[in-house]
């Protein structure tokens, strides 16, 4: 059975996959604050039993022995083998990264079946409400979602790699609608026009790998644009430039085209300013739902991702303007 907290910080709601235990007993070996400090260091990320013990100060013995431990419960488990200073050296990683004690365990399967998604989560604060207005509207999620074909096409050849972010967003909105339309995610390829088109429109992906993005790009106060045979992100709002590949652009405009209408284009120069354009609309929406700083009268956002658990995947985001 798949387990999951869902846990509120910073007022964001994440859900975490969850090890469900009715028992202490498998937990014991954590109660040792030795122990514990490895375990952290492990749900960090995979090591060896020397390079913790160098970074938390204790002797590889030790270090050894807490391990063992862990492993013994089932809490720790060997990740992989390499060869280190002409020895095979054992990486460890943490079996789970978060548990859920829960005394009657055996009485979940009879109690009543619920949303992780409550009544009230759908509630949405009037900043939130007039930012996804009139992508949501009456409750209705009422938008076509655009990501870039995952096949060579546009005028750059280009691939996109943007859809599971499509996926993700896609199931935030669903958290604050109670009903939406199908199909829902379209490929870039199959809403050609932007003159055509009398929709509320989610552009997922930068103009090298959506053409529809290449589209909307001119009519953005945050905008791409080629500058010595590389891509940059210029801000009209601010001034500056921006040509790191983890910044991304949120910006809210009104269909050129067609004045009922909205656009919400969410984009990077790369795959990881999409990402942690993405990330900010879902973990930092109240502050993606604000107006610039820079003028009143936009909504535009420049973000950056960050790797904060160092595994080379951009997994938050924080406002540059």
């Amino acid at each position: 059975m798949d387990s999951f907290v869902v846990i509120e910080k910073n007022g964001s709601r994440m859900k975490l996959n969850a090890r469900l235990v009715d028992s202490i007993e498998p937990l014991k070996p954590l109660m040792n604050s030795k122990a514990w400090l490895i375990f952290r260091e492990l749900v960090k990320r995979e090591s060896y039993p020397a390079e913790i013990a160098k970074k938390l100060g204790l002797g590889q013995q030790e270090a050894y022995y807490y391990i063992n431990k862990l492993k013994a419960a089932g809490l720790v488990k060997v990740a992989k083998k390499e060869e280190r200073q002409g020895g095979l050296a054992k990486f460890y990683s943490a079996s789970d990264s978060c548990f859920a004690l829960v005394p009657a365990l055996d009485e979940i399967g009879r109690k009543e079946a619920f949303s992780a998604i409550t009544g009230e989560e759908k509630s949405l604060g009037k900043s939130i409400q007039a930012f996804f207005e009139p992508f949501i509207s009456r409750g209705e999620l009422n938008a076509k979602i655009v990501v870039g074909a995952p096949d060579l096409h546009g005028e750059f050849r280009a691939r996109a790699r943007d859809a599971h972010l499509a996926v993700e967003l896609a199931g935030f909105l669903g958290t604050l609608s109670k009903k939406s339309r199908v199909p829902l995610v379209y490929l870039d390829t199959m809403v050609r026009s932007l003159k055509d088109e009398n929709s509320n429109l989610i552009v997922i992906g930068g103009p090298i790998t959506n053409s529809l993005s290449r589209q909307v790009n001119p009519h953005l106060s945050v905008s791409f644009r080629q500058k010595n045979a590389q891509w940059v992100i210029e801000s009209a709002n601010s001034g500056k430039e921006f040509t790191e590949d983890n910044i991304g652009i949120v910006e809210k405009i009104r269909h050129p085209f067609f004045e009922s209408r909205s656009i919400l284009f969410i984009a990077g120069k790369r795959n990881a300013g999409t990402r942690a354009a993405i990330l900010s609309v879902i973990q930092n929406t109240e502050e993606i739902a604000k107006a610039s700083r820079f003028s009143e009268k936009r909504t535009a956002h420049v973000v950056e991702g960050l790797d904060l658990d160092s595994d080379g995947e951009i997994d938050a985001a924080e406002l540059r303007e």
